[in-house]
């Protein structure tokens, strides 16, 4: 873990995402919000029983977290991995700070996807729960997902799927099932499953390096 700790602090995060002071705002209150019981803790469980289903039998050691916010998504994936290394990032100064103040075991470094502050080839599993639509370039992000990741390791994402609403009403720029996979592909992913949540509300995709 020293080596990794080591190379976190070497990366410099970008501030250019429009919604940080939205989400450093949200950060306090964040973690008790009702959306976490309704909607983000489902989401959660779904991505994780979809890994422990689908992937390896063996458990694995290290585990990032991409747009991890106050970090409930790997309280949850330490519960199921209690040995595995967990880390997280998120470019939201405040939201990293009231991860930190929640999850003492887990490390917390402010980045973007753009830049991942983690060597090549540091995790068996990357993470990333409704935050895609956010990144300033998705391409670049799902490019540092591949290189942080071990050969074969596995990338879990999910995000909201509600490409017109959105549009309409927040000037989000979603991204299709198959713009989702043609992404994956074009950063060198094999994409093994996408499934819709019950309520088509989510869409996930996971992926192998």
């Amino acid at each position: 873990m020293g080596e990794i700790v080591r190379h976190m602090k070497k990366k410099v995060p970008s501030t250019t995402n429009s919604d940080l002071k939205r989400f450093d705002r949200w950060a306090a209150t964040y973690d008790q919000s009702i959306l976490q019981r309704l909607y983000f803790g489902r989401v959660h469980s779904k991505m994780l029983n979809l890994l422990v289903r689908e992937g390896p039998k063996d458990a694995p050691s290290c585990i990032i977290d991409v747009g991890c916010g106050t970090g409930r998504l790997l309280r949850t994936a330490s519960v199921r991995w209690p040995k595995a290394q967990l880390f997280g990032v998120d470019p939201a100064e405040q939201m990293i700070a009231e991860a930190t103040r929640l999850n003492p075991n887990i490390v917390f470094k402010i980045a973007p996807a753009e830049s991942l502050p983690f060597p090549d080839q540091t995790a068996d599993v990357v993470l990333s729960s409704i935050s895609f639509h956010h990144w300033t370039n998705k391409e670049k992000g799902l490019q540092e997902i591949a290189r942080v990741l071990r050969p074969r390791g596995l990338f879990c994402l999910a995000d909201t799927s509600l490409i017109l609403i959105s549009k309409l009403f927040f000037g989000e720029e979603l991204k299709s099932l198959e713009q989702i996979r043609a992404l994956m592909i074009g950063a060198g992913f094999t994409v093994r499953q996408q499934q819709r949540l019950r309520t088509r509300l989510v869409l996930i995709t996971l992926a192998r390096k």
